[in-house]
């Protein structure tokens, strides 16, 4: 009597999840599904979102048509705030965010009209992994000819406190001669910027660099002078980290919290708050579905991409983890980032 009824209550269970799957399914059927991205099309952020936009719609039951929509201004802000109170919660819509300005947010900046622990994080395919490129017509060709530059370096941003600017700022940090002009789209102007001389160099992701200036760099046009990242990246094993750049204990403190620490959360595809958990859970499964995607792994590869994934709850808790910050670093980390 007792193996029938287990098997019975077994039956009903599966049952169960069945029919939620199959409840919740239906729903993205015959839908749109956008990726709204806070920067201008050509660059890193955009490049990726469309990556994924072509191959996510497969794993989601339903297939529903998935676009792209760059909702540019104030560096991802405007996109950042849109998607967290002017966005429907319905899994209609995921947000390409700028990681950048999580810490930003966290640190009090004003403006930012959103809370980075209340977004619902799907996970991300790569990490910003930026270099910090200079022109031909600098004159700077690599970090020890910009830390003895006779005049400032001017380094492109998007806005203070954007990743993009916090990567130029790092400079100052380091004490090289370093002036920041904000205000660009997107990392695909600064680069446009660089190459017509309006400025010196710049933030740009590396995979955006080797798909869309593999030219430039070969030909001498442009140089990689600096990687944000913790560990050299493949390609480039020879130019230097801005960590080791570093000369003191506060240098090296300041490039962790914001480059190195803020670099495994740079890239989130995320949900507004509020929405429904069992889209949440299969959208969640759709993004880890098409990371072992054939062709979503073809594409990465012929594009030369860097896939270096993180889960939406390993992102949450890395957000989670800027809360500790003390009162004396969260207020010199403003006096470098805003001022």
């Amino acid at each position: 009597m007792r193996r029938p009824a287990l098997l019975l209550a077994f039956t009903i269970i599966i049952c169960f999840i069945s029919t939620l799957s199959v409840a919740a399914g239906p729903f993205f059927e015959n839908k749109t599904v956008r990726i709204t991205v806070g920067a201008s099309a050509g660059g890193g952020f955009d490049l990726w979102a469309r990556t994924v936009g072509r191959h996510i719609g497969r794993h989601i039951p339903g297939k529903p048509v998935v676009i792209v929509e760059n909702v540019t201004g104030a560096g991802g802000l405007i996109m950042a705030n849109q998607l967290f109170k002017g966005t429907k919660p319905d899994g209609l819509t995921i947000g390409h965010v700028n990681g950048g300005l999580i810490l930003s947010q966290m640190l009090g900046q004003p403006g930012y009209d959103f809370d980075p622990q209340k977004f619902i994080y799907i996970g991300a395919a790569n990490k910003e992994n930026a270099v910090l490129v200079f022109g031909k017509k600098s004159g700077i060709s690599s970090a020890d000819t910009w830390r003895v530059a006779s005049t400032p370096a001017k380094l492109g941003g998007l806005v203070p406190g954007n990743f993009a600017d916090n990567i130029s700022r790092m400079g100052t940090v380091l004490g090289f001669p370093t002036q920041v002009v904000t205000g660009y789209k997107g990392t695909a102007d600064i680069l446009i910027a660089i190459e017509g001389g309006e400025l010196a160099g710049g933030p740009a992701s590396w995979d955006s660099m080797k798909v869309n200036r593999k030219r430039q760099m070969d030909s001498g046009e442009m140089f990689v002078v600096a990687q944000a990242a913790a560990k050299p990246l493949k390609g480039i094993p020879n130019v230097p980290t801005l960590y080791s750049l570093a000369k003191t204990e506060e240098q090296k403190k300041i490039i962790q919290i914001v480059i190195n620490d803020g670099n495994e959360y740079s890239r989130p595809f995320a949900l507004p708050p509020g929405t429904p958990k069992d889209r949440v859970d299969i959208l969640r499964k759709a993004f880890q579905d098409m990371l072992g995607d054939k062709e979503f792994l073809s594409e990465v590869d012929k594009m030369q991409m860097t896939l270096d994934p993180t889960t939406g709850d390993a992102m949450a808790a890395g957000v989670a983890h800027f809360t500790a910050l003390d009162q004396a670093t969260r207020a010199r980390l403003r006096d470098i980032l805003f001022k």
